[in-house]
């Protein structure tokens, strides 16, 4: 296992292979377990940022991450109670098959999906979410179908932000959210989505702000909270959203980096059944929260 709680680390990596040796391209890594409680890392990395053959948690540090292909990867379970990590480009920003977030400050920007719940070594998203989609599911959105998927994401806690260019939050198995604040900008391609599941996506707490394409969308199948989950045209990157009560007073709110065409809000504040106000740039729409 390797183990770190203090101290400032730089890695920086690249292809070179000799006829007597290579270098990894890895900024940290581990063959087994790492546990990582503190200290300042700074990596910039033509493969994994942070590495683990079994799992990964994260209880502190701080983390400036740039890598070609994911910013975390662990095999099995990669946690994160507490830290800042700041990935500002990756193929994909978070991987293992399973994801568990309690706390910590995450923005990440990645080519692919932001988070992805894959199984197997190093998948990269290369196996279901959104190839394995069907239509229908909660609020007219898309929903995936069922497979013997065993991945899963779980957020309880933490401030999290995601710029996807692919899925925003992908798990090939189920996503559940019961806590945190988490903004999923993107994507913007036609087959991806804002959250892709194979099996379920349930918020029982916390706050989502989710944007993005509609070709594929999908929303939460289950939910203990209200949720609002709309169409919303085709809007240029900059377009202010905001969800308003009946008197008036904006409960949700954000301005998305990239273009979209879909809105997904929830929060504790949200009831369903219950009329709000959208706001979309100069538009304005009375809701049904689901």
């Amino acid at each position: 296992m390797v183990s770190s709680t203090e101290g400032t680390s730089e890695a920086s990596t690249a292809d070179e292979t000799g006829d007597d040796s290579s270098t990894s391209m890895k900024g940290l890594k581990a063959a087994g377990n790492m546990l990582i409680s503190g200290g300042t890392f700074t990596i910039n990395s033509a493969d994994d940022g942070v590495h683990a053959n079994a799992s990964i948690t994260v209880n502190g540090g701080t983390f400036e991450v740039a890598t070609g292909d994911d910013g975390f990867h662990a095999d099995e379970t990669l946690t994160v109670t507490a830290g800042s990590i700041n990935i500002t480009e990756s193929y994909e920003g978070l991987e293992a098959l399973e994801l568990n977030i309690a706390g910590g400050d995450i923005s990440l920007v990645a080519d692919d999906d932001g988070l992805n719940a894959a199984g197997g070594v190093d998948s990269s998203g290369t196996e279901g979410g959104r190839d394995a989609m069907v239509p229908g599911g909660r609020g007219g959105m898309g929903q995936g179908t069922s497979f013997s998927s065993n991945g899963s994401i779980t957020i309880s806690g933490g401030n999290l932000y995601v710029n996807a260019s692919g899925d925003g939050i992908d798990s090939n198995g189920t996503l559940t959210i019961t806590g945190g604040y988490t903004v999923v900008v993107g994507p913007t391609q036609g087959d991806t989505s804002t959250l892709d599941y194979d099996v379920s996506a349930t918020i029982a707490g916390g706050t989502f702000i989710g944007t993005g394409a509609s070709g594929m969308a999908q929303s939460f199948s289950d939910a203990e909270q209200g949720v609002v989950a709309v169409s919303a045209g085709s809007q240029e990157a900059g377009t202010t959203v905001t969800l308003s009560d009946q008197n008036g007073n904006a409960l949700l709110s954000c301005t998305p980096e990239l273009s979209f065409d879909v809105v997904i809000l929830s929060s504790p504040d949200l009831v369903s059944g219950e009329t709000y106000t959208l706001a979309v740039g100069s538009a304005t729409a009375d809701v049904e929260a689901g």
